[in-house]
């Protein structure tokens, strides 16, 4: 038995094969997720784009509505111990080109309700985003109540400034 012992010492062995850094399940895996996210990828594309015709219909729905700008207006505050001022330009939503022709015919009106309306504003009152949505809709009223003001539909701020 020693003698077995010591031909078990003697006789070299050879090394271990050397493991690979990545396994065959590894390399599956790593090849799945990449087989996963093309494919996703791909879906997600497909549901993204729209086919001709609905984008015909979408451009046909934003062509109908119509902006017509205002010229600036620039007013007096109504706040009581200081000299505020307004500096705002507005553009009114119609539903077409026709309606923003009618309504051009009544801007004087347009302009002086929106002046009234504007300077018995503090700055209080337009300063919060609430305050400017509130705006908003006195600005649509006093607009609907214009001959051909009922057309309006939405009401743009495009410049708000207020010191």
């Amino acid at each position: 038995m020693a003698r077995d012992k010591a031909q078990d010492t003697e006789t070299p062995r050879p090394p271990p094969p050397a493991k690979s850094r990545l396994s065959i399940k590894k390399i599956l895996i790593m090849g799945f997720l990449g087989l996963l996210l093309v494919g996703g990828g791909l879906v997600a594309y497909l549901l993204m784009t729209d086919d001709p015709g609905q984008v015909a219909q979408a451009s046909q729905a934003v062509h109908e509505r119509v902006t017509m700008p205002l010229e600036p207006f620039l007013v007096n505050l109504a706040d009581k111990d200081s000299r505020r001022y307004l500096k705002l330009k507005v553009e009114l939503e119609v539903d077409h080109e026709k309606s923003a022709k009618e309504l051009e015919k009544f801007t004087p009106n347009i302009r002086d309700a929106l002046i009234l309306l504007l300077s018995s504003k503090t700055y209080l009152d337009i300063s919060s985003s609430e305050g400017k949505q509130q705006l908003k809709e006195e600005i649509k009223k006093k607009v609907a109540a214009v001959p051909g003001g009922k057309k309006v539909s939405n009401v743009f701020f495009t410049e708000f400034v207020a010191q």
